[in-house]
């Protein structure tokens, strides 16, 4: 018979030794999803004096906009970050990300894809307080569909960039976000300013010799300033031939656009427009232009941020879209000196 002290202290030793080896295989659980877990992909650094196609120009001497850009080559699964200096991208770091568990282009909702594109970030989440496990320390919105995705008519939502903990693999695939480690979003964050700084996300980045970029570079040039001669020139048709049939602003198409151009041409005696601080974003054969705008006529001054979205078709671009932004003018602006100011239409 065994005593009943004898039982007591069984059940304890019992259920003390229970007890450890319950707390050892978590920990063994634990130190096997670290050990056992596939490595990070390599980070491929881009060869010295090489510039990346899709950044063809950073300029933001106002501060208006940001001057840094966050790159992202789906191919090798590298993120990188660049710098204007000198008015050229120079390369900040380069840091290995995941992708999309599913390759390609997103276009519908839940196709676990990464959308390819220029993005521009929205907000920013303390990825603790949504789901540390499945998002890490923090979370950077961008603005996917962005205006190429909704002229695709391409659906889904909630495409960011986050972490993940140490203990999960950047190889396991993401549902479409881009996403890197803790303590590399942590230094990204630096250089995000949001609602300015772009996101170009590709599926194989090309990279360019110094004169192969800055030829590039002037070909939008030239094509922006063909725009902005043709517009103060009051140049309706070879302003308007610049416009795609599938053009859409303000709630206007094509044709309400022209009748809208030509009233506000009959309207004014002159028309000058500044640009400065060109922004240029490339990807494939979609062009995303941003600058400052400076409008004058005899009768109305704005100030503000424009963004022309273009599309090649066949051997040329056709602008598909475009937004406008009033902004605080300089101090050498006096918008509100202007007779009717507030009662003319939009530039």
């Amino acid at each position: 018979m065994i005593s009943t002290a004898l039982k007591s202290y069984l059940a304890v030793g019992s259920a003390v030794i229970l007890a450890q080896i319950g707390t050892w295989s978590t920990a063994r659980a634990e130190d096997l999803s670290k050990t056992d877990q596939k490595p990070d992909p390599v980070e491929q650094v881009p060869a010295a004096g090489t510039y990346p196609h899709a950044l063809l120009s950073l300029t933001s001497d106002s501060g208006a906009f940001s001057q840094h850009a966050l790159l992202v080559d789906k191919s090798t699964r590298t993120l990188t970050v660049w710098r204007n200096e000198n008015d050229k991208p120079k390369l900040v770091g380069a840091w290995p990300a995941d992708i999309g568990r599913q390759g390609g282009d997103k276009v519908a909702e839940g196709d676990f894809k990464t959308p390819e594109g220029i993005y521009f970030f929205q907000n920013k989440m303390d990825g603790e307080k949504v789901d540390f496990s499945q998002y890490g320390k923090r979370i950077f919105t961008m603005d996917y569909p962005n205006y190429f995705d909704k002229l695709e008519k391409k659906t889904g939502s909630g495409i960011w960039l986050h972490a993940i903990p140490d203990t999960k693999s950047l190889l396991r695939g993401s549902r479409g976000c881009v996403v890197v480690r803790n303590k590399v979003i942590e230094e990204l964050a630096q250089y995000i300013d949001l609602k300015k700084t772009p996101i170009v996300v590709i599926n194989q980045v090309n990279y360019l010799t110094e004169t192969q970029w800055t030829a590039q570079r002037q070909v939008f040039a030239q094509w922006l300033e063909s725009w902005r001669q043709t517009w103060m020139g009051k140049d309706l048709e070879k302003y308007m031939a610049q416009y795609s049939e599938r053009f859409q602003s303000n709630g206007m198409n094509k044709t309400q656009w022209r009748s809208y151009k030509k009233s506000l041409g009959d309207h004014y005696k002159f028309i000058d427009v500044n640009l400065k601080d060109i922004q240029i974003f490339n990807h494939g054969s979609k062009i995303v232009l941003r600058f400052l705008q400076d409008y004058k006529s005899d009768r109305k001054q704005d100030y503000g941020a424009k963004i022309l979205y273009a599309m090649k078709v066949d051997d040329r671009y056709e602008i598909v879209g475009e937004t406008w932004q009033p902004m605080r003018a300089p101090a050498v602006s006096k918008t509100a000196s202007l007779p009717d100011a507030k009662t003319l239409p939009e530039n």
